[in-house]
């Protein structure tokens, strides 16, 4: 039994109107610039408020973002119910009939306090979905540093 390898070559087809330099060039240097924030601390703030900082690791084809060493912050909101109604006691100078026309105090008394605070959890990895990125930040001093080392 004899082995025979056989090697074909095809071109690629001929196009008829060929891409612009332009669209190249922009594709080669948003890859660069992806490249020079692997590994950079990123602050990445969400659509719903949400704040995650962490070192950028990955982006899809979907947008999404990969960080690594994350701390998400995110303000809280809680209700607090509102205090139970005075009880009437012995001492108490309304008559049983009558009824209270203003209607303010009433809805203003069974409305609910709410008290914001900033809350903060630590993950190893986190993805953020690439339609819930409001804004993507860098330090300027790290890009600084990132372009210059790069560059040399």
């Amino acid at each position: 039994a004899t082995m025979t390898t056989t090697t074909t070559t095809t071109s690629p087809p001929p196009t008829a109107s060929p891409s612009p330099p332009s669209a190249s060039d922009d594709n080669n240097n948003l890859l660069h610039t992806i490249h020079l924030l692997l590994g950079s601390k990123l602050r990445v703030t969400m659509t719903d408020g949400r704040i995650a900082r962490g070192n950028f690791v990955c982006l899809d084809r979907l947008g999404n973002i990969i960080l690594d060493n994350v701390v998400e912050h995110r303000k809280v909101a809680h209700g607090i119910p509102p205090p139970p109604p005075p009880t009437g006691g012995a001492d108490d100078d309304d008559d049983d009939d009558s009824t209270n026309d203003d209607g303010g105090n009433e809805t203003n008394n069974n409305q609910r306090v709410y008290k914001k605070w900033d809350t903060e959890r630590a993950l190893s990895q986190a993805v953020i979905p690439g339609d819930r990125l409001a804004k993507v930040e860098i330090a300027r001093t790290e890009w600084e540093d990132r372009v210059c080392c790069w560059t040399k």
